[in-house]
This record gives structure tokens, C-alpha cells and sequence, in this order.
């Protein structure tokens, strides 16, 4: 068995979903003064996270009361009265926070100004409120940080590696047989990716923005949009690859990695292809990793929510994705791979 050393470095934020949220009864978003890197003191702005028992715990017995009426009321408008009420209560909110993160400042100014308002009436004279709901990504119980699990970060191995077979043969089928099948005969049985352990990096909140790649069909302020916990740009993490079986070799993952990858990748700066999500990314994203270049010992993957149909399937079988999903204008989900000793 050989077992290799890898360092990820995330060069986009990502998102692992875990189909679990933040609300507003277990958080509140305030402003806080802290030092930069180079010395200054800046304030920005942080979601504390709560315990709501706690929360209630250390209300003093008029405000428990207050509380208590609200929950006690059925009705639609208790949970925004709820929201309204916490905000009001921020500061023992904030005393009793077991994790703050950042938070960028256009989704905390709508936050401020809009939480537990009314922000439109429907025909008929029903209220709307924006429920300020945040996808969280997911986080090792044990360690409460980011963690990027081996299973996903595998199975972008495979789609890869997917995609090289059937280039040789043009038979899908015989690619399922020999990657996604549980028999003895599995390429992958004995290729083992552990878990990827955060070793620098953090995580923020924002919106995440949809848009059509299709400049014809797309509209300048249209565009989904979510509220996400993503790990930042970036960020480092380590794992290790171990392959039991001398059918593969790690130059034969990273080459199709990188064919698979590296195309994908390079298209967001092609104008011919992208030409009106290329305007949603960054100019210091754009600068950096325009002309990337990679060494022998590293390789591209693509991992976690909202990475894109091109990424997760293999070319000539799947559709190519019609939408493109940003944040903080970068693409979702890239990851640096580099063998190290």
C-alpha cells in the first residue's frame, strides 16, 4: 500500500451542505471592533451563535415573561416578533455566543435594517417577512471547524478518473462496472481518501447569487439568491490518500484530475463561453488564477454544493450547466491538491 501526503488549499469558497440552518432564534448579527493584520483596529460585522435555552436562562424575569407571551401566540407574526424581540436582547445574546463568523457587509446591512420587518403584503393583504435563514456547511463535531469529508473529496477522484476510462472506451456501461459497482473487480475498492482536517482558514456568511451563463437568456438584475455559511478562500486543509491496488497510480489520478478539472476551471476566464458570469468575479480572482499553472505534484478538484454539472459528471454524458452560482464574486468549490512529503 502507498499512502500519499496531501495539502488542499481552497482557492474559492466552499459550501459542504448538511441540510441545516442558522435562524434568527439562535443568532444575531452585530458589529464588532477588532485589529487587522496590519495593526489597525477596523469593526466588522459577526454572527453570534447561540444556545436559545441559554438565551432564555439569562433573561432576567421580566423579560422572561415577555418572552413567554410571544411564544405562547400561535400565530404567524410570534417567530418575526420572536426575531425582533432577540435583536432587541443582542448584547446577553452575544455574552452567552459559543462561535462568531464574519459576516459580509451587504447581507448584515439588509439584516440590520429588515430583520423581523415586514418586507412586502401579498394581494389580500398578507404579510411577508424575510425569514433570514442561513444554510450552515458542514463542521467536524469534534472540532467545531470545517471539515472537507473524504467520501466527497473521493468521489470527485472518481468522476475524474470516470471520465478517462470512458474516453479509451466509449462505453459508459463498462465505466459503471468497473467504478460504481460493489465487486471485487471495483478500480476504487482499495483507493482511500480520509477526511480533509482544517489546519488554516475560516468561514464566513454572504449571499450566494445564481445567474444564467447564457448572456442571450440572461438579465442584469436577475439571479437566485441564498444565504450560506461557505469556507473561505484560502483556507488549508490536509489529508492522505492511500491506494492498495497497483491498477492505479497517483500520476494517474492527478493527469485525470487535471484533464477533467483544469478545462472547467480555465472557462471562467474565457469570454467566448462565460461571457456574461465573467463580469461576477473578482479582479484579484481573476489576476491570480487566470493563467495558473500547475506543477507536476498538484492537481485540481472541484467539491462540495453548487460546483456545477460540468464538474460532477463526466463529459459526453452529462448536461452542461445552463446557471452559475458565485460568492463574494468567486466561483464555488475549487481546491488546490499538492502532493507533499
Amino acid at each position: 500500500m502507498k499512502t500519499y501526503n496531501i495539502k488542499l488549499t481552497a482557492i474559492s469558497p466552499i459550501h459542504i451542505g448538511t441540510g441545516e440552518e442558522y435562524e434568527p432564534i439562535n443568532y444575531v448579527i452585530d458589529k464588532q471592533k477588532v485589529k487587522s493584520l496590519d495593526g489597525k483596529i477596523v469593526e466588522n460585522d459577526y454572527m453570534f451563535i447561540f444556545n436559545e435555552i441559554d438565551f432564555y436562562k439569562s433573561l432576567d424575569s421580566q423579560k422572561q415573561q415577555e418572552f413567554n407571551k410571544i411564544v405562547l401566540n400561535s400565530s404567524f407574526e410570534a417567530t418575526f416578533k420572536l426575531y425582533r424581540f432577540i435583536v432587541l436582547n443582542k448584547e446577553i445574546a452575544k455574552k452567552i455566543a459559543y462561535n462568531k463568523i464574519r459576516v459580509l457587509k451587504s447581507f448584515a446591512n439588509d439584516y440590520y435594517t429588515n430583520v423581523g420587518k415586514v418586507v412586502q403584503k401579498e394581494s389580500g393583504g398578507i404579510k411577508v417577512f424575510n425569514k433570514y435563514i442561513i444554510a450552515k456547511t458542514y463542521l467536524s463535531p469534534n472540532t467545531n471547524k470545517p471539515l472537507l469529508l473524504g467520501s466527497s473529496l473521493k468521489g470527485s477522484i472518481s468522476t475524474a478518473f470516470q471520465e478517462e476510462l470512458y474516453k479509451k472506451s466509449r462505453d459508459y456501461v463498462k465505466v459503471q462496472e468497473q467504478m460504481l459497482k460493489p465487486t471485487e473487480n471495483n478500480l476504487f475498492k482499495n483507493f482511500l481518501v480520509s477526511d480533509a482536517n482544517m489546519i488554516k482558514g475560516l468561514t464566513f456568511i454572504d449571499e450566494a447569487i445564481n445567474k444564467k451563463r447564457n448572456k442571450e437568456t440572461a438579465q442584469e438584475n436577475s439571479g437566485v439568491k441564498i444565504r450560506i455559511q461557505a469556507i473561505l478562500q484560502t483556507s488549508e486543509f490536509e489529508t492522505k490518500i492511500s491506494i492498495k491496488d497497483e491498477k492505479i497510480k497517483i500520476e494517474d489520478i492527478i493527469n485525470s484530475c487535471n484533464n477533467h478539472y483544469l478545462p472547467i476551471f480555465k472557462s471562467h476566464f474565457n469570454f467566448q463561453t462565460d461571457e456574461f458570469t465573467r463580469k461576477y468575479l473578482s479582479d484579484s480572482f481573476v489576476k491570480t488564477y487566470k493563467n495558473l499553472k500547475l506543477k507536476p505534484n498538484q492537481f485540481l478538484l472541484r467539491v462540495g454544493k453548487y460546483s456545477g454539472a460540468r464538474a460532477v459528471t463526466v463529459d459526453g454524458i452529462g448536461k452542461e450547466e445552463t446557471t452559475f452560482w458565485s460568492i463574494n464574486k468567486y466561483p464555488f468549490g475549487w481546491v488546490l491538491c499538492e502532493i507533499v512529503e
